[in-house]
């Protein structure tokens, strides 16, 4: 007797589980990528999504667009894109992640979890306008439900229009970011966008990884040297849009 084939639903899990971990488990990931293989007679779409997941993980980019455009092709078209686009977003493709993210809330705008996603990559890809607008969306569609982002998101939007800083040189300032941290293929563990209390519409971008503090800050030196040979971001007046890597792995666990 052949032995059952395993659901795509609990490969997921197990990749989504593995993403989470301080050290990929690159065992892990070829067993589940050999079980994904095994699907794709009788649940291609499924398949290639989980493989697809597999290579974001493995910093396999083409890898990524290829299992990930074939499940768009077979499946769910919002589902589908929505998972290619937290894909793009982990391996530091935040622009391309964007338009994905906003092709699938076009083809369902009242899907909450699909816009939680783009407003989060809108906010990375230095998009504060669209992610306001985004944000005020949200408050419609819910409005008893909270969005911590959008007061956050208002402000950025407001210095903007007020001169603060420039959405271009923000734009490549966190460019450069996820350009180092991908090049380092150091997944994101969050971020969080600090206002200073002091100077108002200034902002500190702290952009948290699976890393450790010493990983973290050789990045911010890196950051720094590329950020200071950027005419678009030494433009901006006063320099009021910061960002900086934080580390969350010490000894091998979270801190």
């Amino acid at each position: 007797m052949s032995a059952p084939l395993p659901k795509a639903s609990d490969l997921a899990d197990r990749v989504a589980q593995i993403g989470q971990d301080p050290v990929i488990d690159e065992f892990a990931l070829r067993r589940i990528a050999a079980d994904a293989r095994k699907l794709m007679s009788t649940d291609a779409a499924n398949a290639h999504a989980v493989l697809g997941r597999v290579a974001a993980l493995q910093w396999d980019v083409d890898g990524l667009r290829r299992h990930s455009r074939s499940a768009i092709s077979l499946g769910d078209p919002v589902l589908s894109r929505w998972d290619y686009s937290m894909s793009l977003f982990l391996v530091g493709e935040i622009e391309e992640s964007y338009e994905m993210a906003r092709d699938a809330w076009q083809r369902a705008p009242d899907n909450l979890s699909v816009l939680d996603h783009l407003i989060v990559s809108a906010l990375h890809a230095a998009r504060f306008e669209e992610a306001q607008v985004l944000c005020d969306r949200g408050r419609k569609l819910a409005p008893k439900r909270d969005l911590p982002l959008a007061i956050v998101v208002g402000e950025l939007a407001k210095a903007v229009r007020q001169g603060e800083f420039s959405q271009e040189g923000a734009r490549e300032t966190l460019q450069a970011a996820d350009s180092l941290r991908s090049d380092a293929r150091i997944r994101p563990n969050g971020a969080i966008v600090v206002p200073s209390r002091d100077e108002p519409g200034s902002f500190l971008f702290e952009y948290r990884l699976i890393t450790s503090p010493t990983s973290a800050g050789d990045l911010n030196e890196a950051l720094a040297l590329r950020w200071a040979q950027s005419p678009k971001a030494m433009a901006d007046p006063g320099l009021k849009f910061l960002p900086m890597f934080i580390g969350t792995v010490v000894n091998g666990s979270y801190t």
